[in-house]
């Protein structure tokens, strides 16, 4: 759009176009009017075809719309099944994951499992400008069976979760993310907002005044800037040295959300002023950038009585004209006129006396001190008729927490702890809290966690509310210390933000880990202090999610990519790819150089760099030039290179040759599928994708032995312990003038993915009880493969790399030195670290569990009968679970309980254990899902612990009673249905048959608790009251049971029978066959099969499965195979073994 516009004159020649159309579409020459008419026939006849095809899409598409309004009529309005009826699926992560009290799961919330209307009714909107690419974003590419991945099995990120890495369901339109010229920047924004129709219009008018500095003179005649969507500039002034600086056009690119000022003479080198007036309407459900909430539902003319912003990642553009580049940071002086009940916030402490003025007026106008430079997304506003509370850090910084009345009490530890969190921050940086203010809202509709809006933090409401209990019972207590400990998190994140990312900040959105990784970090240094358990089991657990998930393709990213559009910077807030693996390489950068040397170089990063923006250079730049590990030393920067550019995580192999003492040590990017044994070609042993190559060609080297000179032959710490003393009180880092441009004009470095690092390799032989101990060895592996010697290694000792787990690398072993391994564990399980134990148990499956010798895999997990550690014996829950499941549709799932017996007993006694302790206990809240499962495999193995016939009484008592031991109890009824016959249980298929009238929460259990039953009537009722949800989320919930390890296949074949009575559209939209991406709910639909025969029944429920779908049955039916064949064989054998002589 421009400001100024031509005229646009017919051109003569054109039969096809008639005069007052737009003769821009098409230029020619008035020459061409001269060409043959045939050529003319040609193109009318052309253009009369593609209008009649035009027409005839208009006219598919209302007869389509009108289908599926019919539809939705016959299904009495419950739910709009369409082709977006899987999205409901992205709360996928509700059906897996169980706690112990129900009533705090969303999972019972059936408006929330829906894509129905029931969310209200949409505004109506003009349509939004498409554009199209004639060069697509992503190459397309011909999928394969390698491309198929089945849904992880658990959900859960821990901390990220939390965080703003939970982003809206909606993305940001795609525009392409232009970089701004640097030749003219800006320095400072003077911003006048007018709130004083937010609440009745969603309306804000707005000046802005943008001092502008040109960086020379130039042949440059044009400004560009960010301008969203919603923006309507009114009017428009640019001045140099007071006098006015005239400009031809105005235009928006809205592809790219630009404005573009064409100026009547090139840019000067000096100081410009931009001025612009415009309004904007805010809350806009596509414009996330403000949240609006509704408190007051009486107020019928009331629209909101108060919004937060939240402007990151690229949605200060959508709130004033900027560059909103998170590299260009300016200062900003605020001023806001709003009605006097409400109260108004932003970065900076308001100005005193001109904050009093206008008393008799219903309007006043808050001034607020200038802010330091600092970036765009950083800017925040918060209106809203808040109440206060206040207390300060040891320096004074006074803290604040601002929400509303009603909310006061729930806001207790947020305020007491906040404080502490600041203090030690200040502590361990010695860089002192650079604002004089923090404020903290707890805020209504704040769709993430929390952001770190410099001074003015902003929480979700939930995300920060509790309320402790008034007695001192033990589960109260575990609870209240995980509530505390949760809280504390997300406090301590967003304050970390406030050195990593606010006062340093990254220059471009691809080298977001510099504020992520550290902020996540620094979380888990905090919380160490007063919950060091707890920390540090999440930790690792978060580390097994971040392995499993770069494992897979679909979710292998380099932590340092390219991002060209706003919805792929949105993307790459995931709480594994970014937060968990930003966390895990800046802990793995601290064991190369020590810790004293790491925490030296953060506060000279940090005084160096404050109020700039970096790169991953800068953070080198004060950092240690050389990584210390073993005899040798690596360049720092150029061992963290690969790990922050490769995608996904390298798995390292270590194969021995027992005759000769020889070792060969080889890396790879570590793929899961490589150890899917039923994935291997059919005609030979060779795997669908191709395996690179191990030979000497690719790279490898003979290892020399002259690199163990002076190894390590017991753990020692060679590294400075010694640390300055703390320094209470530190002078805050100076604003020096810098220039901006050059800082600016460095190169943006991504880096290409090259599938190499440099690992740092530690191996350990030997056994405690000897003479010799424990024998570590430390080297570099930069090769694909290296091979060297050990004589000192007996072969009939297991080798461990990685101890402890202190490198984020798989680790695979040739068969017989997993067997020493397992054999180790079954022997005297404390040879081997805790955090080893977990790492074995991890790769063990990820190695073991799908390759030709689940077996090994199998004897492995039992050593868990004698695991006394409860962080370990929570991954071997999580192990066991999956094992169990995988299995038990076959005629081993007896066996194999019987096998797991002893080992779910001792889960249960360190269960029992972990109540003496509150600390203990709460390593179950972590992920509360275990719990469960752990009910599950006790109810599924007998154990007396089960207590079937008792909790199945006191259910039926009172099923509407939601109290402590519910899960217990619907666990319970589960085994007692799936164990008796009809007859023995019919007091129980009596209850629940009347209950399947019944709507939300007691509906979802009692469809659940059905499904366990073998009475057919009752099946089929459910069955049909299942699929007459039209919700894909409540048919994968149904199949993928929370209450129950137990196959029914009377059930899922009624299910299914009735799911293909639903008309050919309907299954078509479930399982997304004409999607070119498998949605989420389609995948675990069809991946919850667990026999061919189950399989079969689907595939005949469409003709037509198209391309990607047809590639995912020929996985599972692969992967059905692959079960039923070593259930029968390898399995079967192990069990009819001597398991003493394995």
């Amino acid at each position: 759009m421009s400001v100024t516009f031509k005229s646009m004159v017919p051109i003569e020649g054109e039969p096809c176009i008639r005069n007052g159309s737009n003769g821009g579409a098409t230029v020619h020459f008035r020459q061409e009017s001269r060409r043959r008419k045939s050529d003319f026939a040609r193109k009318c006849i052309a253009v009369i075809l593609l209008h009649a095809i035009f027409l005839f899409a208009i006219l598919a598409a209302l007869i389509i719309g009108h289908w599926i309004s019919e539809e939705n009529q016959k299904i009495n309005n419950r739910t709009m099944l369409n082709l977006t009826l899987a999205e409901a699926f992205l709360l996928e992560s509700t059906f897996t994951t169980t706690t112990s009290t129900p009533e705090s799961q969303n999972y019972y919330n059936t408006h929330l499992l829906t894509t129905s209307s029931a969310f209200g009714p949409l505004k109506k909107k003009a349509p939004p400008r498409v554009v199209e690419r004639l060069i697509p974003l992503e190459k397309k590419r011909n999928f394969t069976i390698s491309d198929v991945f089945p849904p992880p099995p658990d959900g859960g990120f821990g901390i990220a979760e939390q965080l703003h890495a939970v982003r809206s369901n909606k993305m940001s339109t795609d525009a392409l993310l232009v970089p701004l010229p640097l030749y003219i920047l800006p320095y400072h924004y003077d911003l006048q907002l007018d709130f004083s129709q937010f609440d009745t219009s969603l309306f804000i008018r707005a000046n802005i005044s943008i001092h502008l500095e040109s960086y020379g003179n130039s042949t440059e005649d044009e400004i560009q800037f960010h301008l969203g969507p919603n923006i309507k500039i009114e009017r428009m002034r640019l001045r140099k040295d007071g006098k006015k600086f005239y400009a031809k056009t105005f235009k928006r690119e809205e592809s790219k959300k630009l404005g573009r000022i064409s100026l009547r003479d090139p840019l000067q080198k000096g100081k410009y002023i931009l001025e612009m007036s415009y309004n904007m309407t805010i809350c806009d459900e596509d414009i996330d950038g403000v949240r609006c909430s509704l408190d007051n539902q009486n107020n019928s003319s009331l629209k909101s009585t108060s919004f937060t912003t939240k402007f990151e990642p690229t949605l200060a553009r959508a709130f004033f004209p900027c560059w909103d580049e998170p590299g260009v940071k300016a200062t900003f002086n605020i001023s806001v006129r709003h009605n006097k009940k409400y109260t108004v916030l932003s970065n900076m402490p308001p100005i005193e006396q001109l904050h009093l003025m206008n008393w008799n007026d219903q309007f006043k106008t808050t001034v607020f001190q200038s802010t330091p430079p600092m970036s765009t997304y950083l800017l925040a506003f918060a209106i809203g008729e808040f109440v206060k509370l206040e207390t300060r850090t040891e320096r004074g910084i006074p803290v604040t927490v601002w929400t509303y009345p009603e909310d006061v009490m729930s806001m207790k530890f947020t305020l007491e702890y906040a404080p502490v969190i600041f203090d030690r921050l200040e502590d361990a940086l010695e860089i002192p809290y650079p604002l004089p203010k923090v404020d903290l809202i707890a805020a209504r509709n704040f769709h993430v966690g929390g952001m770190e809006n410099w001074g003015l933090i902003v929480f979700e409401f939930a995300s920060i509310a509790y309320t402790p209990p008034i007695t001192d019972h033990v589960n109260e207590t575990v609870d209240r210390m995980y509530n505390e400990f949760r809280i504390g998190k997300l406090i301590a994140h967003e304050a970390a933000h406030q050195w990593f990312g606010n006062l340093v900040t990254m220059r471009d959105w691809s080298e977001l880990f510099l504020n992520e990784g550290f902020a996540t970090f620094y979380v888990y240094e905090m919380m160490s202090s007063e919950r060091p358990v707890t920390a540090q089991f999440e930790y690792y657990d978060s580390l097994a999610a971040l392995v499993s998930a770069q494992s897979e393709e679909d979710h292998r990213l380099s932590l340092v990519r390219e991002l060209a559009t706003e919805s792929q910077v949105e993307l790459s807030f995931h709480p594994t790819n970014l937060y968990t693996k930003g966390c895990v390489l800046i802990r793995m950068l601290r064991d190369l150089v020590s810790d004293f040397d790491f925490k030296a170089a953060v506060r000279r990063y940090l005084r160096k760099n404050a109020y700039r923006s970096v790169s991953r250079d800068d953070l080198f730049a004060s950092l240690p030039a050389y990584a210390d590990h073993g005899a040798e030393q690596e360049k720092l920067n150029f061992v963290l290179e690969g790990w922050f550019v490769n995608e996904g995580l390298p798995e390292v192999t270590l194969i021995r040759n027992y005759d000769n003492e020889m070792m060969t040590i080889s890396q790879r990017k570590t793929v899961h599928h490589e150890y899917r044994s039923f994935l291997k070609d059919r005609k030979s042993t060779a795997t669908v994708r191709y395996r690179a190559s191990r030979s000497a060609e690719d790279g490898s080297t003979l290892f020399d032995d002259t690199l163990f000179e002076g190894y390590i032959e017991r753990k020692k710490d060679k590294r400075r312990k010694h640390r300055p003393a703390r320094r209470k009180v530190a002078n805050p880092p100076d604003i020096s003038p810098i220039s901006r441009r050059d800082e600016l004009r460095k190169p943006r470095r991504v880096g290409s993915s090259q599938d190499l690092w440099t690992i740092p390799i530690t191996y350990m032989f030997g056994s405690l009880k000897t003479s010799e101990g424990q024998v570590i060895r430390e080297f570099w592996l930069k090769n694909r493969t290296v091979s060297f010697g050990d004589a000192e290694i007996s072969p009939n000792q297991a080798v461990l790399v990685n101890p402890e787990w202190k490198y984020p690398y798989r680790v695979n072993y040739d068969l017989l030195n997993w067997k020493l391994l397992a054999r180790t564990l079954h022997q005297n399980h404390l040879e081997i670290n805790d955090k080893s134990r977990m790492q074995l148990i991890l790769d063990a499956e990820y190695f073991l569990s799908n390759s030709v010798n689940p077996h090994l895999y199998l004897y492995l997990l039992g050593y868990l009968a004698h695991e006394s550690k409860m962080e370990v014996m929570l991954f071997g829950i999580d192990a066991v679970y999956r094992f169990i499941d995988v299995f038990k549709a076959t005629q081993l799932n007896k066996a194999i309980l019987i096998y797991f017996e002893p080992v779910i007993s001792q889960m249960d006694h360190l269960l029992n254990e972990s109540q003496v302790d509150a600390e203990t206990a709460s390593l179950w809240l972590v992920r509360p899902e275990r719990l469960a499962k752990l009910y599950q495999m006790r109810c599924a193995a007998g154990l007396p612990s089960c207590k079937n016939d008792y909790y199945t009484q006191k259910w039926s008592r009172a099923p509407d009673e939601w109290t402590e031991d519910v899960h217990k109890q619907v666990t319970a009824v589960c085994h007692q249905l799936f164990t008796n016959t009809p007859d023995e249980v019919k007091t129980i298929h009596e209850l629940l048959d009347s209950r399947l009238q019944s709507s939300g929460a007691k509906w979802a259990l009692t469809v659940q608790l059905a499904a366990c039953s073998h009475d057919q009537k009752l099946l089929r009722k459910t069955a049909r009251a299942i699929v007459s949800t039209k919700n894909a989320a409540v048919y994968a919930s149904a199949l993928q049971s929370d209450f129950s390890l137990h196959y029914n296949p009377t059930f899922r074949k009624y299910l299914w029978s009735e799911i293909s009575k639903m008309s050919t559209f309907e299954k078509t939209a479930l399982f997304s066959t004409n999607s070119t991406n498998i949605l989420p709910a389609s995948r675990i639909l069809l991946h919850s099969v667990k026999t061919i025969d189950e399989l079969q029944q689907i595939r005949g429920l469409l003709t037509n499965w198209g391309p990607l779908l047809t590639l995912h049955f020929e996985y599972l039916e692969r992967y059905l195979l692959w079960v039923s064949s070593v259930s029968q064989g390898v399995l079967h054998q192990f069990f009819a073994a001597d398991l003493s002589n394995f």
